[in-house]
């Protein structure tokens, strides 16, 4: 990743297993774990992207937006203003923007970038989706209900399950970019996947596989933010919001391992 395409997989030998695995019918936590190892040198380089450094500024920038007493100030400063109007759909279109502005501007784009930005605005549209029955939808929204939602990260276990949210679906997003060069010569009648509907629930399964192993990371996000605003309230720098990152995807990789075994 980084400066390049993933492109097809390598014809190396931990790849060639990980298409084994596929073929012989092996479950989603073994295949998982598998394509972790064979893609370790790749995503080592993961710390360096610009792709990761922007979402994990992006997620910091929303946290502390969230525990502010005036939101909306916050969020101007890291690009993203809020009209009286705007909505929470509105506000997720705009992270998305935003991300996409930041990453243009580092030439650096890269399949990280892509996955990490549909990561990001799903665990955003889940935490606006977190309200009561009788709160309008997100399209109906307005500033007051952008921030209403934000400020939930103000709880340190909101935001841990909202960094959860957001590492499970990097690393499903991950997993999926790799096996997409591989799935389709599985599909047909005879093969792992005989039919489409098959293949889709594979999908999915490596999704919830993905949610259950990140649970290890929400716990880790909830204890980290508690102890620095108790320690260092106010702004999170760049390079500790890049380490806090860092160490919740290394955790999330160990953690595939584990289930693996």
């Amino acid at each position: 990743m980084g400066h390049s395409r993933i492109g097809t997989l390598p014809a190396t030998k931990k790849w060639r297993e990980v298409v084994s695995l596929i073929a012989n019918g092996a479950n989603e936590a073994r295949i998982a774990d598998a394509v972790m190892v064979a893609a370790a040198k790749t995503l080592a380089r993961v710390r360096d992207d610009a792709g990761f450094r922007e979402a994990m500024r992006l997620v910091m920038q929303l946290a502390l937006a969230g525990s502010s007493q005036n939101p909306g100030i916050e969020l101007a400063a890291a690009g993203l203003s809020l009209s009286e109007n705007s909505s929470q759909v509105d506000m997720v279109l705009a992270i998305g923007d935003e991300y996409d502005r930041r990453i243009e501007a580092t030439r650096q784009r890269s399949d990280f970038s892509e996955v990490a930005s549909a990561a990001l605005v799903g665990a955003v549209t889940e935490l606006f989706n977190k309200r009561e029955p009788n709160q309008k939808s997100l399209f109906e929204s307005s500033k007051e209900d952008v921030t209403s939602a934000l400020q939930q990260l103000k709880q340190p276990k909101n935001f841990g399950e909202f960094f959860r949210g957001f590492v499970g679906g990097i690393t499903n997003g991950l997993l999926q970019n790799f096996l997409s060069r591989t799935n389709g010569t599985h599909l047909g009648e005879g093969k792992r996947f005989a039919t489409t509907n098959q293949e889709r629930q594979f999908e999915h399964a490596m999704k919830r596989h993905c949610w259950e192993a990140s649970k290890i990371v929400e716990k880790f996000a909830t204890d980290w933010i508690h102890k620095y605003r108790d320690r260092r309230p106010g702004d999170i720098s760049r390079e500790k919001a890049e380490g806090f990152g860092w160490v919740a995807f290394r955790k999330m990789t160990l953690e595939l391992g584990k289930r693996a075994q």
